[in-house]
């Protein structure tokens, strides 16, 4: 995972609810879910990226 996503993903509390403004295809929340626990929604305008995060089973 990229560092500065690291340095967010350690200010997120386990089992927090978060919503990612800009999402991409969703690998900041993919690695929440997975090693915080925490519920999530991202939002992203670029539809193809949308794709990609629905495939990973995200909530975009």
């Amino acid at each position: 995972m990229r560092y500065d996503l690291q340095i967010i993903a350690s200010w997120i509390a386990p089992g927090s609810r978060i919503l990612d403004l800009g999402c991409g295809s969703g690998d900041l929340l993919s690695h929440l879910i997975r090693e915080k626990g925490i519920s999530g929604t991202g939002i992203e305008i670029d539809e193809a990226r949308v794709a990609e995060a629905i495939t990973k089973g995200l909530s975009v």
